[in-house]
């Protein structure tokens, strides 16, 4: 046999994907270049991971079977594995080899007992190596010759480590599998790193060579494409010290100051440079979905490519192909080290550390990265916890961090500052005041009693379209009807909607918002909207979540000196204490805001007043930040490389919420799959959280069916495009 094929339908020859996956490896080494510093001689153990790994699949029951679109029933990758034995390195380098290239597909928990099976090795590896032999020529006259070759155009020399002895036919069935594994149980520890790199490198280049890619993406240089956009003459003078800044820092800069541009140029400062641009992956890290979509949006008028622009959260495939991106290829990649810039949730990056998916390849991205972290102040005590924990690993691994908030209380701040030593810059206060454009007005009482009377002051005072902000989606669905009910044009808007209503909603505001008396919105109109309202009524919040609010209203009012009027309300409902806790931040924040009554809000006094508003409940936070750091410390002191852990379930049950169809969806979703257009399904699912996933099954018992042939979940709640999901029974809830 002359020819094997790595993949077929269509036909993907093995030299060929073994030159493509080379390609990717040698950009990787070029752009990489701080990889070497794992081993001495890495890349050589790379380049031979990558050229034997599929070499079981020549196997003429591979090929035959493949070419008829049928499943072979059995792993290349241990065929594969056995070839490491013709290696010319010691025992160490070939098992590093060996063991990359059986993980590939499979984590050791999968293969490791049948692999030790004496039935399995003797009997079914026996045949399937005889499989293989019946195309040793294509192996010897073919593949062999071609490494040389391979040599030279990787490393500009020949390296000779791979030499089939004339007894190769014999001794690949004598392969000891055992010993490999019980070498890895000896030595996993020591070799932790290497074995972290080289499955991690070796999974990305075969899923870039197969996805069609030959290298991975750098950033060309930021200061230069932030000062085609800003000229260097106009940028602010954080920027320009961001720009200047070695090492980790911490920035507070009031909101519309430019953190964006500060974050970018910090960046810039803290790269590795060569010829052609940076190469260091940067992480851009949001609390949001949102958020995250609004800032790739914002990134990439500055990049223009989405190949050097990625997005990565729990619907970013949706948020593509809604967005007329090249969807399918693009979130592959974006998953994959290819992409320099990603703008991400932390939950992606969490991921790797608790074993979920390919984490190798996410911690061998995360080697000397950037990240930044903006608005790091909304994450719960628990998340708080985790990313600490992870920055305290990654600072082993040459990482630089950057933080951002309009809004950091100093609680937060010194945590980091005890873990990341960083330097901090602010705005002075005589500037920071410039961007001063609220004024507080506080308003005794409910928001039910005082919704009516403030609905037509502002209707009749020229204040509309106002913002309306309730802490929970019941009391949001609440005053929206009231609202309409007295005559008002309104829009409801929370995290309760569909994929789908949300993205329309947000479109028909930011295109049509004079359209609209009245926005009544929760929290998720903090930091996601990019429009600008002329007044709030706000129920009482965390005053930093409140500054979040007070942000959607003026938001350019600083640049001619023009103030607005914000209205916080004194009480909230019982329901409030559920969603903020402790909740003596949101009493002590209105008592703060009651001493400004009147007053203009001014940017210099709102990181102490923040700081403040959590005096009471700091010690608190503060012991549940590091209970929550150091129970995730012991549980990534247990993750290994090539193995699966318990922790992957641990993670989806934490951090992940629920999709959900309503029953009125239903026969649609099924329709787009049966299309084969299943990313549409996106448009009917709702997200909900577990906790309220909890509360709804407690309340109305059994109102969540699992479709098993589509994977879906449908609720017999009721679903209206403009109210979102109810906590209602839809009639007729008979699903299936």
């Amino acid at each position: 046999m002359k020819v094997c094929m790595a993949k077929f339908n269509p036909n993907y020859f093995l030299e060929c994907h073994i030159n493509d996956a080379l390609n990717v490896m040698k950009s990787m080494k070029n752009t990489l270049q701080w990889i070497s510093e794992v081993r001495e001689n890495f890349w050589e153990l790379l380049f031979y991971s990558i050229i034997l790994h599929d070499l079981g699949k020549c196997s003429k029951g591979f090929q035959e079977k493949g070419a008829k679109g049928d499943g072979w029933g059995y792993r290349h990758e241990i065929l594969s594995t056995a070839f490491t034995e013709f290696l010319d390195y010691d025992e160490e380098d070939r098992n590093l080899i060996a063991l990359a290239i059986l993980t590939h597909h499979k984590y050791l928990n999968d293969i490791s007992a049948p692999t030790k099976a004496e039935e399995f090795v003797w009997l079914s590896y026996l045949e399937r190596v005889d499989e293989l032999l019946e195309n040793s020529d294509y192996v010897k006259e073919v593949f062999m010759p071609k490494i040389p070759y391979w040599e030279f155009y990787v490393f500009g020399k020949a390296i000779k480590k791979f030499k089939l002895s004339t007894e190769w036919k014999s001794k690949i069935k004598e392969y000891n599998f055992d010993g490999l594994l019980n070498w890895y149980d000896r030595n996993w520890k020591k070799y932790k790193k290497e074995l972290f790199f080289l499955k991690g490198l070796l999974n990305a280049c075969d899923h870039l060579s197969s996805a069609g890619e030959i290298s991975v993406r750098i950033l060309p240089l930021i200061d230069e494409t932030v000062s085609f956009k800003i000229p260097r003459e106009e940028w602010r003078p954080l920027q320009k010290l961001a720009n200047k800044t070695i090492g980790n820092l911490i920035i507070r800069a009031p909101t519309g100051y430019g953190k964006t541009e500060c974050a970018l140029l910090w960046a810039d400062a803290n790269s590795f440079k060569n010829k052609n641009g940076i190469s260091n992956r940067i992480f851009y890290i949001l609390p949001y979905r949102s958020s995250i979509n609004a800032m790739h949006e914002r990134i990439l008028e500055y990049f223009k490519s989405p190949e050097l622009v990625g997005v990565l959260h729990s619907s970013s495939s949706y948020y593509l192909y809604a967005s007329n991106f090249e969807y399918k290829r693009l979130s592959s990649l974006y998953h994959k080290i290819f992409t320099p810039l990603k703008v991400t949730t932390p939950f992606q990056i969490m991921k790797a550390f608790f074993g979920v998916g390919f984490f190798e390849m996410t911690l061998s991205e995360l080697e000397n990265a950037l990240l930044i972290f903006d608005e790091i102040h909304v994450y719960e005590p628990n998340i708080l916890g985790i990313i600490i924990a992870m920055l305290e690993i990654l600072k082993e691994h040459s990482i630089k961090a950057l933080i951002m908030s309009a809004t950091l209380p100093d609680f937060i701040e010194e945590l980091f500052i005890e873990l990341l030593n960083p330097k901090k810059i602010e705005v002075p206060s005589n500037e920071a005041d410039y961007f001063t454009r609220h004024r507080i007005k506080i308003v005794d009482g409910e928001i039910e009693e005082n919704i009516q009377n403030f609905a037509d002051k502002f209707k009749n005072g020229n204040l509309t379209p106002a913002l309306i902000t309730c802490n929970t989606v019941d009391k949001a669905i609440e005053i929206n009807k009231l609202l309409k009910s007295l005559g008002y044009r309104v829009m409801l808007f929370h995290g309760r909607f569909t994929y789908g209503d949300r993205e329309r909603l947000e479109r028909k505001l930011r295109e049509n918002l004079d359209m609209y008396d009245f926005v009544v919105a929760t929290q998720v109109v903090e930091v996601s909207l990019d429009i600008s309202f002329k007044t709030i009524l706000s129920e009482p919040a965390p005053l930093d979540a409140l500054v979040q609010r007070f942000g959607r209203v003026n938001r350019q009012g600083w640049r001619d000196g023009r103030i607005s009027d914000v209205y916080v309300l004194t009480k909230g409902s019982e329901n409030d204490k559920k969603v903020y806790k402790p909740y003596s931040v949101v009493e002590d924040s209105i008592k703060i805001l009651q001493n400004l009554n009147e007053k203009e809000l001014k940017e210099s006094i709102l990181p102490d007043l923040v700081s403040k508003s959590y005096n009471r409940a700091k010690n608190e936070l503060i012991g549940e930040i590091k209970k929550n750091k150091n129970t995730a410390l012991k549980l990534f002191e247990n993750l290994q490389p090539m193995k699966k852990t318990e922790s992957e379930e641990r993670f989806y049950s934490m951090f992940n919420g629920l999709d959900v169809i309503p029953k009125r969806y239903y026969d649609k979703a099924i329709e787009v799959i049966e299309k084969g257009k299943g990313i549409e399904i996106h448009k009917y699912l709702v997200p909900l959280s577990y906790w309220k996933y909890s509360a709804l099954q407690n309340k109305f018992g059994n109102i969540f069916d699992l479709d098993p042939k589509h994977k879906i979940i449908v609720t017999d709640l009721k679903y209206d495009p403009e109210l979102g999901l109810l906590d209602e029974i839809e009639s007729n809830a008979e699903i299936f």
